[in-house]
């Protein structure tokens, strides 16, 4: 498990300028800083801004907790949601629930795959999958060891080795990996009853005798 990275956020005031409208968050984007919005444990939700920066370190790290220093106070939040400009470049807005280290909590882990395959294509259908634990307990990952996986061999959820603590929350018949037959480049088959037909070879015209 990773520890929680410490950002440091700046309030929103609704009151003023539209503090949570999308042409203050413009503004906001503009300015380097990234709008997000801290709600949960039944307390009145607290928007607030964290530099381009901070939500670039948040994604590179993969990480689900933060320790959001709004002011004077300090909360630990789970990293909800992250959303993106429609063509996946830009961060939007993200959202934080708040919660604490024993907090039995539902999210998203990132599925590790290692190891490589004996014969076949490997392919992975899941990257990530749904678990339950506490929020102080999350994994940065799952991981799955395909070493010595042959054709046709699949893994499924309920064969992962899970963190103690960590428990399903999907289907546990869920498919996360299996092993392909390799495509071959195979040359299309002839239509039943075509003939294969030469092509006619257009010929010099002989030049007339002359008599």
């Amino acid at each position: 498990m990773a520890d929680a990275i410490t950002i440091q956020a700046e309030p929103r005031d609704p009151a003023k300028n539209k503090g949570t409208g999308s042409k203050f968050s413009r503004k906001l984007r503009a300015q380097g800083r990234i709008p997000a919005i801290v709600y949960g444990h039944k307390l009145t939700p607290t928007p607030v801004s964290l530099t381009r920066d901070d939500v670039l370190a948040i994604i590179k790290r993969s990480t689900h907790l933060a320790e959001l220093k709004i002011g004077a106070t300090s909360e630990t939040v789970l990293v909800r949601d992250i959303q993106w400009d429609h063509l996946g470049k830009e961060v939007l807005h993200l959202d934080f629930a708040r919660v604490s280290a024993e907090e039995s909590v539902d999210t998203e882990v990132r599925i590790e795959v290692r190891g490589g395959v004996a014969g076949g294509v490997l392919e992975v259908v899941h990257h990530t999958i749904d678990v339950a634990c506490p929020a102080g307990a999350i994994p940065d990952s799952i991981k799955i060891d395909v070493s010595g996986l042959t054709l046709g061999q699949a893994v499924h959820a309920k064969e992962l080795n899970l963190p103690p603590g960590v428990a399903l929350r999907c289907d546990p018949d869920l498919l996360l990996v299996h092993v392909l037959m390799p495509k071959a480049d195979v040359e299309p088959a002839a239509e039943p009853g075509a003939t294969s037909v030469e092509p006619e070879v257009i010929k010099r015209p002989e030049k007339p005798k002359e008599e």
